[in-house]
């Protein structure tokens, strides 16, 4: 390293602030005495992550994340009175018109180390995707059956838990033996591990939007929200560069945090009192099997729209603390329930007692099968499963989220749709479908996708190496659907 170190200070703070990515730096800092007495400065430091963290494409939603709610000038152009959800929200949505968009009043010293511990708090994820390699069988949405069953919907959610017990029991490998270098693909590279975190950062800045209308003081119509919602997605793509290669991992990122990490470890919140709701369900699937159907699917819902990553990682981290001796009884802290909820209006509440007519409310703990709980667990249900939907972030001006009505037969499912799955595939197959090859003998890259995708998913990182790769993947896809049938 004579080389490096005969270089002057000043030139090597200017490549520290031309690094590609926090972790260059970290790199580069541990080099040699030289380089780590620079970053060792703490201003220095927070100065070059700063010109870092602007130029790195992956940090390119850090700055949504950071909310600020509007000055109130602002606010008052709105046709109504905004509340501070929506306030924040019109805040972290609108582009950053600053010509220096690394000055300190852009980001100041508080927003860059809320942006690295984000970055390093987030690898967890990669560490659990890293872990194993999930199929076609285990994801489990809310709308697994297509018909309402509520038996084919217990079903598939008890093969994703059995599954994941099976790997846990050393029954099913880390790695498929089907897949070639499935077994290189023990890390992610520097451009894989962008991508990664470009991926969360985006699947989580959508989940705070819907999370934000669901605490949002609604007018009579939904105009103010979509079009809070349509001018973000503008900007989101003004800033994409490689259409179908981020919707590609944005997609693939939500399917493993909403459809695979949240049904295995939400098993740790299941069978709890009925005051836990919606964030809790039952796992006795052998009673009553229609309404227990029905609490999976509030609970898969609700905990989608109300947990972060952040939440994700709390709650893998609880669950497995939970299953080893002592078998330590683990809660969620107060804070964490009191900011998942959208209001205390949507809590569900004790019924009146009828063994102490005179009080108004008996406060003991009431299991999911207290027959004095059915119906007001109905009519929650059915809120907050609308609540959800009106503040789905796939609405435009031309597409709005239907009414989720009660089932007909107390043995189905309720007839709903994960908004949020279809917005992420619909992206993707509008990015492919910009430069598709137009030979109509070709197979429908719609049918195609669905059947490859979810065994693909977990290798997106290293087959989709490129905007050209990613598309020749799919073209070819497409062409094997042709010779299939």
């Amino acid at each position: 390293m004579a080389g490096l170190q005969s270089l002057p200070s000043e030139l090597i703070e200017l490549i520290f602030r031309f690094l590609g990515s926090i972790d260059d730096v970290h790199y580069l800092g541990r080099a040699c005495q030289k380089t780590f007495s620079i970053i060792q400065r703490q201003a220095l430091y927070v100065s070059i992550m700063r010109s870092v963290i602007t130029q790195a494409p992956q940090h390119r939603y850090d700055l949504q994340l950071y909310k600020n709610p509007l000055p109130a000038t602002w606010a008052n152009q709105l046709p109504h009175a905004s509340n501070d959800w929506e306030c924040a929200l019109v805040g972290a949505t609108t582009p950053n018109s600053c010509a220096k968009t690394s000055c300190t009043q852009c980001l100041p010293d508080e927003v860059i180390y809320d942006i690295l511990a984000r970055y390093q708090g987030l690898q967890v994820l990669e560490d659990l995707w890293l872990e194993r390699q999930v199929d076609a069988s285990d994801f489990f949405s809310a709308d697994e059956s297509p018909d309402a069953n509520a038996l084919t919907l217990a079903r598939g959610y008890q093969v994703v838990i059995n599954r994941d017990e099976m790997y846990r029991d050393g029954e099913l490998p880390a790695r498929r033996s089907t897949t070639l270098g499935a077994a290189e693909h023990a890390t992610l590279k520097p451009d894989q591990r962008a991508r990664f975190y470009s991926a969360v950062t985006f699947v989580w800045f959508l989940n705070e939007i819907r999370w934000a209308f669901t605490n949002a003081t609604f007018p009579t119509r939904f105009d103010v929200q979509r079009r809070i919602l349509e001018a973000c997605k503008e900007h989101f793509s003004a800033q994409t560069r490689t259409p179908l290669l981020d919707e590609l991992d944005r997609y693939a990122m939500f399917r493993f945090l909403y459809h695979h990490l949240l049904p295995v470890y939400g098993t740790f919140l299941a069978d709890q009192c009925v005051g836990e709701l919606p964030f809790t369900f039952s796992t006795d699937f052998d009673k009553d099997f229609g309404f227990t159907s029905r609490l999976l699917q509030l609970f898969v819902t609700a905990a989608q729209t109300y947990f972060q990553p952040p939440d994700l990682i709390d709650l893998v981290i609880r669950s497995k603390a939970s299953r080893y001796p002592p078998y330590a009884v683990v809660t969620l802290p107060g804070s964490t329930k009191t900011w998942q909820r959208p209001s205390q209006a949507f809590t569900f509440t004790h019924p009146p007692s009828r063994r102490r007519p005179f009080a108004l409310y008996d406060y003991r703990p009431m299991t999911l099968f207290d027959p004095r709980c059915h119906r007001l667990i109905s009519r929650r249900t059915a809120t907050h499963l609308n609540l959800i939907a009106r503040s789905s972030f796939h609405q435009t001006t031309h597409t709005v989220s239907p009414t989720v009505r009660m089932p007909m037969s107390p043995n189905h499912a309720y007839n709903m749709r994960d908004h949020a799955a279809e917005y992420f595939l619909e992206q993707v197959l509008v990015a492919f479908d910009m430069y598709a090859n137009p030979d109509p003998e070709l197979g429908d890259v719609r049918e195609c996708f669905k059947k490859r995708w979810d065994d693909k998913l977990w290798e997106v990182w290293w087959w989709a190496g490129g905007e050209d790769k990613a598309r020749a993947k799919m073209e070819r896809w497409r062409k094997e659907e042709v010779r299939a049938g």
